[in-house]
């Protein structure tokens, strides 16, 4: 709440809701109706859910990948290891892929 109230989130509130409502400005102040606003609510909600999934999606496989991470720490550092090691390697040409 208190980010969407922000200065930089809040001059930017009348344009999502005429979007999400699919009506300029202007045609919403003139409609004022209780199916109007029901349809702008629901697809702001919509709207918010989707952001909100994606979100949280994201964080909790982030988390999942860096317990992963986290439990095999040592198993990680010895390919990590190879890893540099080879690209060492062919950067100073003893090794050269096809």
């Amino acid at each position: 709440m208190i980010s969407f109230l922000s200065p930089c989130v809040l001059p930017l509130v009348p344009g999502y809701l005429s979007f999400m409502a699919g009506r300029s400005v202007d045609e919403l102040q003139v409609l004022q109706g209780r199916q109007e606003r029901l349809a702008v609510i629901g697809l702001s909600l919509s709207f918010v859910l989707g952001f909100a999934t994606v979100f949280v999606t994201l964080g909790a496989s982030a988390t999942a990948i860096g317990q992963l991470l986290i439990a095999y720490r040592q198993e990680t550092n010895l390919i990590g290891g190879l890893i540099v090691i080879a690209f060492g390697l062919f950067m100073i040409g003893l090794v050269n892929p096809r």
